[in-house]
């Protein structure tokens, strides 16, 4: 009876049953046994599908007596042993072969020495901003694992054509909010070493989702790369913009001008307010501020225009110079109070490019100059993968938004609506 009983249990009873057997003879004395014991079963579980696998291709099992039958083909012993990755440490497998070698195994392919998802973890670990011989250092410490730099780079190197398949894809017909902003990175060119600007764009669709729509690099800012920018969203199919924030870089508002005529661009209030505390003494900096803040978080023009003359009387006598440029300012203030409070705290700064910049420097970041351009674009794309994957909702309080952008721009926006 009890035989019985045992013949009827489970595979994963009967894997419990003996690691309570090797825990009462102290094989298994903590966690780490544990986990030795459930790695051990891994070799020749996939061994014995191998062995499955020529079995159904042959059709007739190895100890099938097939004397006077017609054989078409059989087995032929063996390939050599080889060591097999996996994400628990190298395994030693043996791949059955057949006379005809029309054995094409399925579990362990012919000359594959690593189990499917290391090629993640080596690009995860790449778009962390690790370099290829950390990378070869993290997996021989966490996995026991050796993966020499050549197949590490090749790896890698497959995320090349996604990357450029990323760069030219097509976009939305239009964009509610867009940011552009910029990070600079160290770039080997020959036997120099310059920093570059890497451009990012952010835009915010129609439904009220944020998407990256791409990265430019480029020596430095001018109108002719901006123009050059702007065409290549247009190319790519954005028909129109409504808003777009950036922190006043050069050459940007009239190239944003001639390629999207009707979009309105935004100076970042943030940037106007660094601006004005640059020129502050330490001691007055936190009071100037303050006072500053007034104005641009105003409910009305009128009311920010109060603040303003209240700022004037109060600093104007020590502090012309801030106060000049508080009163110069007001130009890319004066058209936020035409807008709603909801569509204003969306367009008057371009934090939402600069947390994603801030996002991309970690991987970036003290690890020296990049080789080339292409090396870049490489790390900063798998970043932004992982960033999009946070993106699965509308921005805060898009129903109120869409109602106010559909008052206000009425069919212009309404038209690229998905219905």
């Amino acid at each position: 009876m009890a035989k019985k009983k045992k013949e009827n249990k489970s595979v994963n009873e009967l894997i419990i049953d003996e690691a309570v057997k090797q825990f009462k003879e102290g094989k298994i004395k903590n966690s780490l046994d544990v986990e030795s014991y459930l790695d051990s079963l891994l070799q020749p579980l996939m061994q014995k599908l191998l062995d499955t696998e020529l079995e159904n291709h042959l059709q007739y099992s190895k100890y099938t007596h097939l004397k006077g039958k017609k054989i078409t083909n059989s087995r032929n012993g063996y390939c050599k042993t080889k060591n097999v990755k996996t994400k628990y440490g190298n395994i030693k497998i043996k791949t059955p072969r057949d006379r005809n070698a029309t054995f094409n195994p399925v579990i362990i392919e012919k000359g594959q020495t690593t189990l499917t998802g290391f090629e993640d973890k080596c690009i995860a670990l790449y778009a962390k901003g690790m370099s290829v011989r950390d990378i070869e250092k993290t997996l021989k410490e966490i996995y026991g694992v050796k993966i020499n730099k050549d197949q590490i780079t090749t790896l890698i190197s497959a995320v090349s054509k996604e990357t450029e398949k990323w760069k030219s894809r097509k976009l939305k017909s239009m964009y509610v909010f867009t940011y552009a902003d910029c990070l600079y990175i160290p770039i080997k060119d020959d036997l120099t070493t310059s920093k570059r600007a890497v451009y990012v764009i952010i835009g915010v669709d129609v439904n009220g989702y944020k998407d990256i729509l791409g990265l430019w690099i480029d020596d430095t800012e001018s109108a002719c790369f901006w123009s050059n920018v702007f065409e290549d969203l247009k190319e790519r199919g954005v028909e129109d913009i409504l808003y777009m924030s950036s922190d006043g870089i050069a050459g940007f508002k009239g190239s944003l001008e001639r390629v999207f005529p009707q979009t309105q661009s935004q100076r970042c209030v943030v940037h106007l307010v660094r601006n004005i505390y640059s020129l502050c003494p330490k001691k007055d900096a936190s009071k100037i501020i303050a006072d500053y803040k007034k104005i641009y978080t105003s409910s009305s023009l009128e009311e920010a225009n109060l603040h303003l003359k209240n700022f004037e009387s109060k600093y104007k006598k020590d502090h012309s110079r801030i106060v000049k440029k508080a009163q110069d300012f007001m130009q890319y203030l004066e058209p936020l109070f035409e807008l709603p409070d909801e569509i204003r705290k969306c367009i008057y700064t371009s934090n939402a490019v600069e947390s994603v910049n801030s996002a991309l420097r970690k991987v970036t970041r003290g690890k020296g100059a990049f080789p080339s351009e292409s090396s870049v674009y490489k790390v900063l794309y798998l970043r932004i993968k992982e960033l999009k994957e946070k993106w699965k909702k509308p921005i805060p309080k898009w129903k109120i938004i869409q109602s106010q952008i559909s008052i206000l721009f009425g069919v212009r926006y309404i038209k690229h609506l998905e219905i």
